[in-house]
């Protein structure tokens, strides 16, 4: 992957990655015939995440998703990064992966081959894009208990300079 990348590069990049978020997003909503929702009180524990899944399952409820943290994302726009969200929510609870940093390495990496069947490879930079926030995100916090503050600039560090330097330079940033 180049270091270097124009930003009409970046811009198609996000914007394939947003369509294919989406599209799952849809394709989930129309097999277990609810969607998510925007919310601050939205679970944060696996178990508040399986009540909440159950829920919906059973009222046909949206999933609240959090809206937090996502004025600056990879996903192009903070809507987007809500249905990746719910994406990443209904996976936690179909594959049985509780919020551990073990289970959550587990389902970034379920993730990533989701990602590549659909076509994408290392060749990409929305594969990196998709890598610095599926399994970057969930080292960061495993090293630091921290979320990403910048997920845009967390993911442009690392594809630019690797998972490692982008992880460092996010620690540094948050010092």
């Amino acid at each position: 992957m180049p270091e270097t990348f124009t930003p009409t590069e970046l811009a198609d990049a996000q914007r394939r990655l947003s369509d294919y978020v989406l599209d799952q997003a849809h394709q989930i909503e129309r097999r277990l015939f609810f969607g998510w929702e925007p919310a601050a009180d939205a679970p944060e524990k696996y178990r508040e995440l399986c009540e909440a899944f159950a829920v919906s399952r059973r009222e046909g409820r949206p999933l609240p998703v959090s809206n937090e943290n996502s004025s600056s994302v990879v996903f192009g726009s903070p809507d987007v990064n809500m249905a990746y969200r719910y994406v990443h929510d209904v996976a936690h609870v179909e594959q049985g992966l509780s919020f551990s940093s073990p289970d959550e390495f587990t389902l970034a990496r379920w993730l990533m081959r989701r990602f590549e069947r659909a076509g994408f490879s290392r060749d990409d930079l929305e594969w990196h894009l998709f890598e610095a926030d599926a399994v970057g995100q969930v080292v960061f916090y495993a090293v630091t208990k921290q979320y990403v503050g910048d997920q845009l600039q967390f993911a442009l560090d690392c594809v630019r300079h690797g998972l490692n330097t982008g992880i460092y330079l996010e620690m540094e940033r948050q010092q």
